[in-house]
């Protein structure tokens, strides 16, 4: 492994990227990023037993991917401290990643699951509060193409989208998940892409606390490819 600008420890290890790639082992190498910690504290942070900590300790080290960086003191034996990297960088070349495929589901998957999880609950939430249940519902938009959605049964005479317009109004959890396929050219693309980006930062602002929750948020635009 070597250190790069700036500051980014690029892993060559087929081993060492393996392990950063495993959303679970490198839940347990963040709470040594940048900053000294004990196994005990770690363990507490990332949720799991002491002793398997532990054991992910010892491959973090073996794999330069930890360093022991001191000693808290305390009554009896010191607690070792370790450290990793502020920054590590990882490139394709030293993995399996041989395809966008396979990059994408990899490396974005544990999220793709928390958002999942996260839209159906408050789908579902949603749905309770209009005394409905959910199903699946595929129809023939007016202007000829077949949808689907997962929404509560229309009532009769009501538009296949009131679900998603009652979505909108206040007591109603904040919960949208649109897809679609819109056909821009190259110069309105750039615009959407922009203004998304624009978005998030926009909110990125918002400081924690108060009444303040934490939302998954995925925003994304990309070529469609059918291949």
């Amino acid at each position: 492994m070597t250190a790069s600008p700036p500051d980014a420890l690029v892993v060559d290890s087929p081993a060492a990227a393996r392990l950063l790639l495993n959303p679970v082992m490198r839940a347990s190498l963040e709470p040594f990023f940048g900053v000294d910690n004990s196994v005990q504290a770690a363990a507490r942070e990332a949720r799991v037993p002491l002793s398997t900590m532990a054991s992910r300790v010892r491959r973090f080290l073996q794999e330069g991917l930890l360093t022991r960086s001191g000693e808290a003191r305390r009554r009896g034996r010191p607690m070792p401290l370790y450290r990793a990297p502020r920054s590590i960088y990882v490139p394709f070349d030293a993995t399996h990643l041989v395809s966008d495929t396979l990059l994408s589901s990899t490396t974005f998957a544990q999220m793709q699951q928390r958002l999942m999880r996260s839209v159906g609950a408050a789908w579902v939430e949603a749905a309770h509060n209009r005394t409905q249940t959910l199903g699946l519902h595929v129809y023939r938009h007016p202007g000829g193409g077949v949808g689907q959605n997962i929404e509560p049964l229309p009532q009769s005479g009501e538009q296949e989208s009131a679900f998603f317009e009652d979505l909108l109004s206040p007591e109603q959890p904040a919960v949208w998940d649109t897809w679609g396929v819109l056909h821009l050219d190259h110069v309105a693309a750039k615009q959407f892409q922009r203004e998304m980006a624009e978005l998030k930062r926009r909110y990125d602002l918002q400081p924690p606390g108060g009444s303040r929750r934490p939302y998954i948020v995925r925003l994304a635009v990309a070529p469609l490819r059918d291949d």
